[in-house]
């Protein structure tokens, strides 16, 4: 088997999604590694733009269409699977193309298998048909700043009628268990009351 060199190394990991969380390695193994700067930055890079875990193909929308199981083909291969949610629908062709670009890049010796130009687009059109419903008029109340400020640095403001008062509670702690995942911060128990009571509030006017 042909050695990797160390920016194949780093470009594969990113393409894959495994991440090992590089700063909080120690130097004397990043050194033994023999992993530069530049490559620990590249790894650390690929951490922040993975998909959150916990999606499993039974949570997709209608799991049994072609467009769902072409993402657990595709997607899953190298990393989490992703909710169609976690977008909006401008939003996605963005994100899979750069995704498409990592996998066409691999060397062939990775098995990696690249959508085809039909397959991309069911793909696409799938992720749109399912993607995060966009809050157009936020009404005013408390909190609204807070969930602007917080939601927008990560995705597009979800619409809160998208969803009803009774789960908003839930998908704002989901969406805190992320923020820890993958910026290592998250809300306050003062702020997440704040987010989810205005959710809750917004989605019955």
């Amino acid at each position: 088997m042909a050695r990797l060199s160390m920016s194949e190394v780093a470009f594969s990991l990113l393409a894959f999604g495994l991440v090992t969380g590089c700063q909080q390695s120690r130097p004397a193994e990043q050194e033994q590694a023999g992993l530069t700067a530049s490559d620990e930055l590249l790894l650390a890079s690929a951490k922040v733009a993975l998909p959150a875990p916990g999606t499993t193909p039974a949570d997709l929308p209608d799991p049994d269409s072609q467009g769902a199981q072409l993402v657990v083909q595709y997607c899953a291969s190298c990393h989490g699977l992703p909710s169609p949610g976690a977008h909006s629908a401008t939003d996605w062709p963005r994100y899979v193309r750069r995704m498409w670009v990592r996998t066409e890049g691999l060397p062939d010796r990775f098995e990696i298998a690249v959508p085809s130009r039909g397959e991309r687009q069911v793909i696409l059109e799938y992720l749109a048909a399912n993607a995060l419903q966009v809050g157009t008029d936020l009404p005013a109340g408390p909190g609204r700043d807070l969930f602007v400020q917080t939601c927008e640095g990560c995705h597009e403001l979800p619409d809160p009628k998208s969803h009803s008062p009774d789960d908003w509670t839930a998908l704002v702690r989901r969406m805190m268990d992320h923020m820890q995942d993958v910026l290592g911060q998250t809300l306050t128990p003062d702020q997440y009351s704040q987010v989810a009571m205005y959710l809750e509030s917004a989605s019955r006017r």
